[in-house]
């Protein structure tokens, strides 16, 4: 038997480390992310960060955050076990406190520095809606050791504003700050919560010598983990060989999709088990 293996097997990428947080009951953190890269046939590797039974918002909500000490050690049996070379891609998302920032950090470029191949898409996850939820320390974190060595970032407009200094009111605003921010590292900027009117789904890409808006219908209410799960799209379709345009289009579509049932469920998070998304049409796009 040849050890080759099929065509669709070499076509297919390496694995993918998440570094995120993890939930018992809902899709946020990894529970939205290693659903949105495992639908695209990636392997998923999921390094918890934080422990939780539910979202933040949860009635009883319990948990813990992974130590650095947890966040490091896992990171180096990861590499004990030879098998970093093998990754495709690399997630970061909520990082919690600045010390698992800094170890998220060390685990990353322990990563990049086996895979240098691997894309990695930075989450900037520090806050929304005008204020921080996480120490100003972590955006530190984000910015000096993070975004630098990030392929892909995908900040929402609350984030992009604060991690670049810069106003963001409008949609010129926003892609003047993702330049900005771009020229931290990262080759490309999907800004996740950019929408031509309040309450639609849309995504701002911008990469060198061009930007496109991705926008959908109206997303009836607010979707705990809905950043988690694009970011996580936006990652599979680059690693499947969108260009950033086509990346954002088709991740609006499937969170649209998926908006969209969750409504009809009544629920507060993305229903990213059912497999109705994965055929989602792609979200219309606006060259800009």
């Amino acid at each position: 038997m040849s050890g080759q293996g099929s065509a669709a097997d070499r076509a297919r990428p390496g694995p993918v480390l998440a570094i995120q947080s993890h939930v018992v009951a809902g899709h946020v953190g990894l529970g939205a992310a290693v659903p949105a890269l495992s639908a695209s046939g990636l392997e998923a590797w999921g390094l918890p960060t934080v422990m939780l039974s539910g979202h933040a918002a949860t009635p009883g909500v319990t948990g813990r955050r992974a130590a650095r000490e947890e966040i490091a050690a896992l990171g180096e049996g990861l590499a004990a076990s030879g098998r970093l070379p093998s990754l495709a891609g690399v997630l970061t998302g909520y990082l919690g406190a600045p010390d698992a920032a800094d170890a998220a950090a060390g685990v990353v470029e322990a990563a990049l520095l086996a895979a240098p191949r691997a894309l990695y898409l930075c989450d900037p996850v520090l806050g929304d809606d005008g204020r921080l939820y996480l120490p100003e320390a972590v955006g530190e974190v984000l910015r000096n050791r993070l975004l630098p060595r990030a392929a892909l970032a995908a900040p929402n407009l609350f984030e992009l504003s604060w991690l670049t200094g810069r106003p963001v009111a409008t949609l010129s605003d926003a892609r003047t700050a993702a330049e900005a921010l771009r020229a931290l590292g990262p080759g490309a900027v999907f800004v996740t919560s950019a929408a031509p009117s309040p309450g639609r789904l849309g995504v701002l890409a911008v990469w060198e010598g061009g930007a496109a808006l991705a926008h959908g219908p109206e997303a009836p209410r607010r979707l705990n983990g809905a950043g988690d799960f694009l970011a996580a799209r936006l990652l599979a379709e680059s690693l499947l060989g969108a260009d950033p345009a086509e990346a954002a289009a088709r991740a609006v579509g499937a969170a649209a999709r998926l908006a969209a049932q969750a409504e009809a469920e009544d629920r507060d998070d993305l229903p990213v088990a059912s497999p109705g998304w994965r055929d989602a049409p792609a979200a219309s796009v606006e060259t800009l």
